[in-house]
């Protein structure tokens, strides 16, 4: 009863196989119908059958052989498939039993967990209780050694507010007394400054007239020395001013020498000029009364220096 069902689910995962499972299914199916094809057909009596015979029964054997390899072909397909199926169903049978294994071991954990969480709870509360009675035990007597420092504290503030009270009176007389010394410290120094000041003003005043006797003395040092330059100066310029008219004088009388020079060199000169013409003139009046002679004059006339 379950091979169709098997025959159908394995025609439905055929899809599902890669192109070489069909392949190498037939590879290794032995090639039986296709020896069967390649022997020689015969007929049914034994006799030999006759061409159409023979292609018929080629045909045939053909077809059978094709069916056959397809046959094997889906079978070893659905072979293939059952196998991963079945590896698949195992795999995830290790992965549920994984998980299982690993949810209780979690929830195991979990109540590990939780079991020490209540007893750590558990011990922390009665530490807190035990701890409660310790503190109502030690509250009280904080209280008891409170009310006792409370009192002395009382007794101790009341003393100190008589003590205080007795150092502010005495505070405040030694400030009295401290503010009357400054006050005549102030009037002293300040009469100390006023002197200090009087005298300063003195000092300067003395400065300041000594200054301007110093200036005075100064001025009239200064004074009387430009007196004494301007004296200098006026007689160095009388001086001058004779040495120029005698130099003026000295330049007159030699420009006169200088014209009485040259009138007598222009007289020099005119005699001389005038010597020369006469000296040429009787020398042409001699050639022209010779005829002609002139071996008798060896040189020319020169003319008078």
């Amino acid at each position: 009863t379950l091979r169709p069902h098997l025959h159908c689910a394995s025609l439905t995962l055929l899809g599902r196989l890669q192109p070489g499972g069909v392949s190498g299914a037939l590879g290794r199916i032995p090639l039986t119908f296709q020896a069967m094809a390649d022997v020689a057909p015969q007929g049914l009596d034994g006799a030999p059958a006759t061409g159409s015979q023979v292609q018929a029964n080629l045909t045939a054997a053909k077809e059978a052989r094709k069916r056959a390899e397809l046959d094997a072909q889906l079978l070893a397909n659905r072979i293939a498939l059952l196998k991963q199926e079945e590896e698949k169903a195992w795999k995830k049978i290790e992965d549920t039993r994984k998980k299982a294994t690993e949810i209780m071991d979690l929830r195991k954990q979990n109540q590990d967990k939780f079991q020490a969480k209540e007893n750590f709870y558990k011990a922390k509360w009665e530490s807190i209780r035990a701890a409660q009675a310790q503190n109502a035990m030690a509250r009280d007597k904080a209280k008891a050694v409170r009310d006792q420092t409370r009192q002395g504290l009382l007794e101790h503030k009341h003393a100190n507010a008589r003590d205080t009270k007795e150092q502010s009176q005495n505070l405040l007389y030694q400030k009295k007394e401290r503010e009357a010394q400054d006050r005549q410290a102030n009037v002293e120094r300040s009469q100390y400054l006023k002197a200090r000041k009087l005298d300063a003003k003195k000092r300067a005043e003395e400065e300041r007239l000594a200054q301007l006797e110093k200036f005075r003395e100064d001025y009239e040092a200064r004074t009387a020395q430009e007196d004494l330059l301007r004296a200098r100066t006026d007689a160095l310029v009388a001086k001058m001013e004779k040495e120029e008219m005698e130099l003026i004088q000295r330049l007159q009388n030699t420009q006169t020498v200088q014209r009485d020079a040259y009138q007598a060199l222009e007289e020099a000169l005119g005699q001389t000029s005038q010597q020369i013409s006469s000296s040429a003139r009787h020398v042409g009046a001699g050639s022209r009364g010779l005829g002609g002679r002139s071996s008798g004059a060896g040189e020319r006339p020169q003319p008078a220096a």
